[in-house]
């Protein structure tokens, strides 16, 4: 990683200054990790590879036997993926003072970020089945787990990536607009526009340019041309945003002061908003001060949420219908295919009200101990999110479950189900018990609507109800001596999502015992202490500093939550338990050649606690815990 800075200030005979800052970053990444395996959506029959037909049964060679590939990872090969970024800006501008006293500065920004991801040794889906197929001696022999020709189908992937930002403002400030009996009020006046660019260039057999179609009809968008890959369109947007803004602090006693702030914004294709912030602090002592603050805020749709054509993602998940019949394995392959939802078709901002209430305790008979405590609380409407895979299929379930068999030839079920397996009710089902029956069978005794399992579900971005979170921060610093103590701990005590529309339906299906406690609810109604919405998380750090040397120690604790997919048993759900990870550092400054310089070594998780185990793709929950270890650094800082 390289990092460059040049600042120019210039002072102009007028008195006025005119400042620069050109700066630059780049990064190399390399990595080597394990091929891509096939996709069930990739999967392709092989009929006449040349490995294939030296396999001998009873009666000899058979040469006609076909193949269903699914599932290999040639082990003989690995990605090597190739990431580089690099990043400008440059920033010139302009400020001074006006003959009344106002201070002015104007300035121009202009950034470009750029990423450029290869990655060699892919598989190209084309080739591979072309290279199963071959009945030559230079076909590739899945059965070898060395040279077994799998080069002739290796090829680079790319991703390109390019963000731009553009920004010019005005701002007036001025500390003594006027003066009140308490003091003078300041006053900051502004405005601001803003060019956004975003492009997302996904290599042609990502994209759709070079299709590739499986054994059952898949193509893009729902399989790609990259073994190990999902599909992903290219993706291109940008918008203009005018905004005016002002801020105020006025003292409103000796000991009283608050700070008043309203901002508006116009953005290209959203519309306008008008937010603000109104703060209060007390200096109840020379010990305490009491501070309190209300404010709202606004976040449009992001460039992609807007202007994304597709995202299909690939994953295993539930089939709750099959899950309600007494299936064993429930587990299926899943496809979830999503179109951006621009504002024109209904997707609005999130708006947010925030509210804080807290105290800051400087004891005078202990010094050097600060103690903070803040109780605060967010409610957010219109949350941008995406009702879910698992949902999808819980509610295709409370549809069955409400309409019966009676008249299944009219039910047609949740329509966001865009693909099923063909039913065949004749096929055996394998129960928790062990035994087996029909399908037929299964679906009449659970009394609902039979269908074949889920292969997509089309889940676009939608506007979610009210959001509530509720808690409380607490931080303490405590220097003594050459120590210094950091304590920091946040709880939440409400995590709430509202249910409305399809999830108020839901949600009363599961009160009144319709959809079985089994059957996960997810992203709504009570999230506190589930799914990562940890309802405490501390971190800890004592230091030490003699001069050219120092040490400290520190911890993270993230409290224990519950998983929710598998639902609850006798109202007890799947508890992931706390992890705490502790930290060691020793570290010594040195002259280097006249330039100041250290060294730090780093233990993390000197303890070496492994993550503890969830249902996940790595066998934890990697939304919140890491699973890497005890990991040794060191690191070497010269300043020029």
């Amino acid at each position: 990683r390289h990092n460059l800075f040049i600042f120019i200030n210039h002072e102009m005979k007028s008195g006025n200054e005119m400042y620069a800052e050109i700066g630059r970053y780049r990064s190399e990444y390399q990595k080597n990790k394990e091929t891509g395996g096939i996709f069930s959506v990739q999967k392709q029959y092989m009929r006449t590879n040349y490995w294939a037909q030296q396999i001998e049964d009873k009666t000899g060679h058979d040469i006609n036997r076909t193949w269903l590939v699914d599932g290999w990872r040639p082990h003989n090969v690995q990605r090597k993926i190739d990431n580089e970024k690099e990043t400008y800006r440059i920033v010139i501008g302009f400020r001074g003072q006006t003959d009344s006293g106002w201070d002015w500065d104007t300035g121009f920004v202009t950034s470009k970020a750029t990423m450029e991801d290869t990655t060699e040794n892919r598989i190209s889906a084309i080739a591979l089945y072309e290279g199963l197929n071959d009945m030559t001696s230079a076909a590739i022999n899945p059965f070898a787990a060395t040279n077994n020709n799998i080069e002739r189908a290796l090829v680079d992937v790319y991703r390109n990536d390019t963000s731009k930002l553009t920004m010019f403002d005005f701002k007036l400030s001025k500390p003594d607009v006027f003066s009140t009996k308490a003091g003078d009020v300041a006053m900051l006046v502004g405005g601001e526009f803003r060019s956004e660019y975003y492009v997302d260039d996904r290599d042609p057999l990502l994209d759709g340019t070079i299709p590739f179609t499986s054994y059952n009809g898949y193509t893009h968008p729902f399989a790609s041309a990259v073994i190990g890959s999902s599909p992903s369109t290219d993706t291109r947007g940008e918008r203009n945003i005018d905004s005016l803004f002002m801020e105020m602090q006025i003292p409103l006693t000796e000991t009283i002061n608050a700070q008043a702030a309203i901002r508006w914004e116009d953005i290209e294709n959203v519309g306008s908003t008008t937010v603000g912030k109104f703060a209060v602090g007390w200096d109840v002592s020379d010990s305490i001060r009491v501070r309190g603050s209300y404010s709202t805020a606004f976040r449009a749709p992001n460039l992609i949420q807007i202007h994304q054509q597709e995202v299909t993602r690939v994953a295993t998940r539930e089939d709750f219908v099959y899950k309600y019949i007494g299936a064993d394995d429930w587990d299926q392959t899943v496809q979830r295919y999503s179109k951006a939802k621009s504002v024109d078709d209904g997707l609005e901002s999130e708006k947010s009200v925030n509210t804080s209430f807290g105290v800051v305790v400087q004891p005078q008979m202990i010094d050097g101990l600060t103690i903070t405590a803040d109780i605060w609380s967010i409610e957010k409407e219109d949350t941008i999110g995406l009702f879910g895979r698992e949902n999808h299929s819980v509610y295709d379930l409370a549809l069955r479950i409400l309409a019966g068999n009676s008249n299944c030839s009219a039910f047609s079920g949740n329509p966001a189900l865009t693909g099923l397996d063909e039913y065949d009710g004749s096929d055996d089902l394998e129960l928790t018990d062990g035994s087996e029956v029909s399908l037929d069978s299964a679906f009449a005794a659970a009394g609902i609507c039979p269908r074949g399992q889920i292969n997509q579900v089309t889940d676009e971005y939608l506007n979610m109800a009210t959001r509530t979170i509720e808690g409380m921060d607490v931080a303490i610093v405590y220097t003594f001596g050459d120590f210094t103590f950091k304590y920091n701990g946040s709880f939440t005590d409400e995590f709430d999502q509202e249910a409305t529309s399809i999830f108020a339906q839901m949600q009363a299906l599961a009160d009144n015992g319709t959809i079985p406690a089994n059957i996960p609810l997810q992203g709504f109604g009570d999230l506190l202490g589930k799914d990562g919405n940890l309802e405490e998380k501390h971190s800890y750090k004592l230091y030490y500093n003699a001069g050219q040397w120092g040490a400290s120690i520190s911890g993270l604790t993230k409290g224990d939550f519950v998983q929710s997919k598998f639902g609850t048993v006798n109202g007890v759900g799947f508890t992931i338990p706390e992890m705490t990870t502790m930290d060691l550092a020793v570290w010594g400054k040195f002259d280097l050649n006249g330039k100041d310089a250290r060294v730090k070594y780093t233990i993390k998780n000197f303890e070496d606690e492994r993550a503890p185990l969830a249902d996940g793709y790595q066998g934890y929950f990697s939304d919140i815990h890491q699973d890497l270890g005890m990991i040794h650094q060191l690191e070497l800082r010269v300043r020029f």
